[in-house]
């Protein structure tokens, strides 16, 4: 009876053990190419993408939520399947080619920045809110260059919120896209402007 008791307990412990649950899920969202690039001239302004800055709790790949003001959850189980501003880069520079814009990473730029345009967005907020939904807070910088230094043309501090269709991780991730898209629109808005040209 005892050894028919302890073969039992060893094989629901084996069978406990063996089963193999992959609890951890993995979330991007990127912006896809319209499939009709715009025709880009070599005479087009150029705009150089600096990296994405992410500050704070927000910068890992580890999906945050704030439940109150002073409370940030990091989720154990959910994470982006890049580091986000890897994630946030690519979606940056297929947006604005998409847009007709001549978007290049700055690491490509080699010497050839005089009378170019950088972006650079500084993230400090990119996260999920138990009441606002996705959120994404920062700032963007448009410098000029000019005699190999940089100066700031135009700057501007954005706050966007998305409610999220339901609960959960994937209306979450969706709402994160909402709000970049429309940080895209304004950035691209600025970059037609004619004294960008």
């Amino acid at each position: 009876m005892r050894l028919a008791s302890l073969l039992g307990v060893l094989a629901l412990f084996l069978a406990g053990c063996s089963s193999n649950v992959d609890s951890h899920k993995y979330y991007k969202f990127s912006v896809t190419s319209n499939g009709n690039p715009a025709q880009l001239s070599a005479s087009k302004q150029r705009v150089y993408i600096d990296t994405i800055s992410i500050l704070g709790a927000a910068n890992q790949q580890a999906l945050i939520q704030y439940t109150d003001e002073n409370q940030v959850n990091i989720a154990n189980f959910h994470y982006w399947a890049e580091h986000p501003k890897n994630m946030l880069a690519q979606a940056t520079n297929t947006y604005l080619a998409n847009e007709g814009i001549n978007a290049i990473p700055l690491s490509y730029a080699g010497d050839d920045l005089e009378k170019h345009l950088t972006l650079k967005i500084v993230v400090y907020e990119f996260a999920g809110h138990y009441n606002d939904g996705a959120v994404l807070k920062g700032n963007w910088y448009i410098y000029r260059h000019h005699k190999r230094s940089k100066v700031l043309h135009s700057s501007r501090a954005f706050s966007l919120s998305s409610s999220l269709e339901n609960n959960g991780f994937e209306p979450l991730i969706a709402a994160h896209k909402n709000n970049w898209l429309l940080l895209m629109k304004d950035v691209a808005q600025q970059l037609h402007q004619p004294n960008y040209e």
